[in-house]
């Protein structure tokens, strides 16, 4: 959980966030670009790095 150290918010962040790991993909269709995908195992990891506060701009942010 994060919190702005100015404002108070502790709902929503402008940032950095990454996931990366095995899974599989589908296609929906051969005329879409619409893609899905399913974790295919526990191998899935993720990142998120809030850099701002969505409300006030502040990048005075703590990690609770």
């Amino acid at each position: 959980m994060y919190k702005c150290c100015n404002c108070g918010n502790s709902e929503k962040f402008i940032g950095f966030a990454q996931e990366k790991g095995n899974a599989l993909i589908y296609q929906i269709s051969e005329k879409s670009n619409f893609w899905i995908y399913n974790l295919s195992d526990q191998s899935w990891k993720s990142t998120i790095k809030p850099i701002k506060c969505y409300y006030c701009g502040s990048k005075n942010i703590k990690n609770l």
